[in-house]
């Protein structure tokens, strides 16, 4: 008798034994992995990041949406006149004509002083003078200063900055990627403009200002 209920003590622990061991494998696969602090974490799927190909041209303002005061930084007489009209010739709303407000001595090409509301203006003005030392400030309007320098020759050409304004670069946007500045421009353009369509950056005009 006593050893009836000892078999069949021993196959009743064995049973609930094996049973537990099946259960607790079920549960380890079918829930979240949890840290040492006992709570389930789920791993995320990964945010998208997309990359596409944007011209500078698609994102930049046109000219004719740019104001600007044009001043002289040199002791060249004359520049800041004639830069302006070359300037204003590309379609450039161009306002203030002077020497310098701040009496600074460029010894660069320029200087383009901008506040946040004209910064993408001063991006655009920089293709038309490679080399320009580009300065934030905090100014509230959208206007642009460029000071002229003594390192400055001319303002590039119309179908050279067109080439390069067309001139495609990757961009990355979404939630999983920081958003990447569009298409900076280089410091010396040189692409050409043949087999490029131009786009309508201004009325038509090929001036250029030489140096003295």
């Amino acid at each position: 008798m006593w050893a009836i209920l000892l078999t069949v003590s021993l196959g009743t622990v064995a049973i609930f034994g094996i049973g537990y061991a099946f259960t607790v494998v079920l549960r380890g696969q079918g829930t979240p992995d949890a840290d040492e602090t006992g709570v389930a974490t789920i791993s995320a799927s990964p945010l998208p990041c997309a990359t596409t190909m944007v011209t500078p041209a698609e994102v930049l303002p046109r000219t004719s949406r740019v104001t600007i005061n044009v001043y002289n930084g040199t002791k060249r007489q004359g520049l800041a006149g004639t830069t302006a009209k070359a300037l204003a010739a590309r379609g450039y709303d161009v306002k203030e004509v002077a020497n310098d407000p701040e009496g600074q001595k460029v010894i660069g090409v320029a200087e383009i002083r901008y506040g946040p509301k004209g910064a993408e203006g001063a991006k655009l003005l920089r293709f038309y003078l490679p080399g320009a030392e580009m300065l934030p400030d905090d100014r509230s309007n959208k206007a642009v200063d460029v000071v002229i320098g003594k390192e400055f020759t001319e303002i590039v050409g119309e179908a050279k900055v067109a080439a390069t304004l067309a001139s495609p670069s990757p961009s990355t946007s979404g939630p999983g990627c920081a958003a990447a500045a569009l298409a900076a421009p280089i410091e010396s353009p040189d692409a050409e403009a043949s087999g490029v369509p131009a786009p309508a950056l201004s009325p038509s005009a090929s001036m250029s200002v030489a140096a003295g």
